[in-house]
């Protein structure tokens, strides 16, 4: 047997690097493996405003990693919708390659997708991490399954990117904003308390939980009335909730430790199995015989460590999916009962729209005024002002106008009115686009006539742009109206 020293290997690797340079040897093309073929078919299939080789280019170095092993179908969803925003907004491909790997690694972080898909525009004019990008996509969830209104609850997860919060304090917030609403206190003080006691110099030391606590102490003394102690069922659930996060965090805890001892195992039986291959490589001052010894008492050592948190993990494993399914039932109930709420005001106001579009009718001059008073205005993700508004908050601000109250998204606004066909739009209808990475419906204009739409763009503002632009015509969905006359 042929033992390839160090210098050897050094060799070996220059003899390969001249051969490469000499143009006597090429690596293998990676330009026909099915995983980049698939996403240069995706590229092609998607790209409308983007350069595709450029992106491709962009793409298959950022990821090559991944694409030698084969692409995950979730790596791929999330390059498909990003693109279809990126696109959609003019987003140059350096920034839209920067964006998918944002995604990417809030995804594997654990942040629901549903949620990151909501929010990732916000690094178009944000420098953020994946770190922040999962506290931000986390903190939408449970604000979703919570009675914190959209306006507030987008506004201050907003913030926490804008004002560069600690990632790891955003879930103490969020869930602060929600106790305090579920106690009865105004969403809206609790939330502007907490935002402006985070950017307060003199509370830096401060700990998230004193912040939480002293916001919503002071929000309870100005308003005695509406403070409403937790139920029994409230308590238990709290309960729980405390023992599933302290299970995770421990969970995190021995995986990480477990993983450390594994590294350590394979890396001392390397070193034993070539202390007995090749025992001349140690030296002749080397104790060969204590050597051995300490190498097969590190080992047991550590497979004993090994064997420790692995029957440490079982056991919080095992408490901590008996726990969570205890959660989750009640969580369920909770959700359900908050969708029939929710569901219920739907409809109530659904109507209310609808009887507005019956008897009312359309005035084009107060449509075209509130349009022409919004533009320039720059987007901003739960925006709803003259100094930032989303698209959804637009499109309300404009209908306001015309005496009718729109729900706060896009997909609401959509199920609401007439569904109206490409061919058949008319001024005042809104317009739908699917640029989401789960598909369906996730931005909304206003057709002002002659083949052109407001919308509040999320890397332009408030604009008008052509509806017979390819990349509109392909994410068109429907439209919407509600004057039916």
């Amino acid at each position: 047997m042929v033992r390839y020293t160090r210098r050897r290997l050094i060799g070996a690797a220059a003899l390969l690097s001249l051969l490469f340079i000499s143009g006597l040897f090429t690596a293998p093309s990676r330009s026909d493996t099915p995983a980049l073929d698939t996403v240069r078919g995706l590229v092609d299939r998607e790209c409308m405003n983007l350069n595709k080789d450029k992106l491709l280019s962009l793409i298959t170095a950022q990821f090559n990693n991944d694409l030698e092993k084969g692409t995950s179908p979730e790596l791929l969803k999330i390059m498909e919708g990003v693109i279809k925003r990126t696109d959609f907004d003019g987003i140059a491909e350096e920034k839209t390659v920067e964006i998918i790997g944002l995604v990417y690694g809030a995804f594997k972080k654990g942040a629901p997708l549903e949620f990151l898909d909501e929010i990732f525009d916000v690094a178009y004019v944000n420098t953020i991490t994946d770190d922040q990008l999962y506290a931000a996509a986390t903190a939408l969830k449970e604000f979703h399954s919570s009675d914190v209104p959209q306006d507030i609850y987008e506004e201050f997860v907003y913030h926490s990117i804008e004002d560069g919060w600690d990632p790891a304090s955003v879930p103490v917030f969020s869930r602060g904003l929600i106790y305090g609403v579920e106690r009865g206190l105004s969403p809206e003080k609790i939330a502007l308390i907490i935002m402006m006691d985070v950017k307060n110099p003199e509370y830096a030391d401060k700990k998230p939980e004193q912040i939480v606590m002293e916001s919503i102490k002071l929000v309870r003394e100005k308003e005695p009335q509406r403070w409403k102690p937790m139920s029994e069922v409230e308590k238990d659930m709290a309960q729980k909730l405390d023992k599933q996060r302290a299970l995770e965090q421990r969970k995190r805890e021995l995986d990480e430790n477990l993983e450390q001892r594994e590294r350590a195992f394979v890396q001392a039986q390397a070193e034993l199995k070539e202390l007995r291959e090749y025992p001349a490589s140690k030296g002749p001052d080397v104790d060969m015989d204590k050597l051995n010894r300490d190498l097969e008492r590190l080992l047991k050592n550590l497979q004993g460590e090994i064997t420790k948190y692995q029957n440490q993990r079982g056991n919080i494993v095992t408490e901590l999916e008996a726990t969570k399914k205890a959660v989750d039932r009640q969580q369920a109930a909770a959700d359900r009962e908050r969708r029939a709420k929710r569901e219920k005001e739907f409809m109530k106001k659904q109507q209310q729209v609808s009887s507005m579009g019956r008897s009312g009718r359309l005035n084009k001059d107060k449509l075209y005024s509130v349009v022409d008073r919004y533009l320039g205005t720059p987007y901003r993700f739960g925006g709803d002002s003259e100094r930032g508004i989303d698209c959804s908050a637009f499109t309300r601000r404009v209908y306001r106008g015309q005496g009718v109250e729109l729900p706060r998204n896009s997909r609401e606004q959509a199920r609401v009115g007439m569904s109206i066909a490409y061919s058949s739009i008319r001024t005042g209808d809104l317009i739908f686009f699917d640029t989401s990475i789960n598909g369906g419906i996730s931005h909304v204009g206003i057709y002002i006539g002659s083949n052109t739409f407001a919308h509040a763009s999320s890397s332009k503002g408030v604009t008008k742009s052509s509806l017979k632009e390819k990349y509109y015509v392909k994410r068109f969905v429907k439209g919407g109206r509600v004057f039916v006359d």
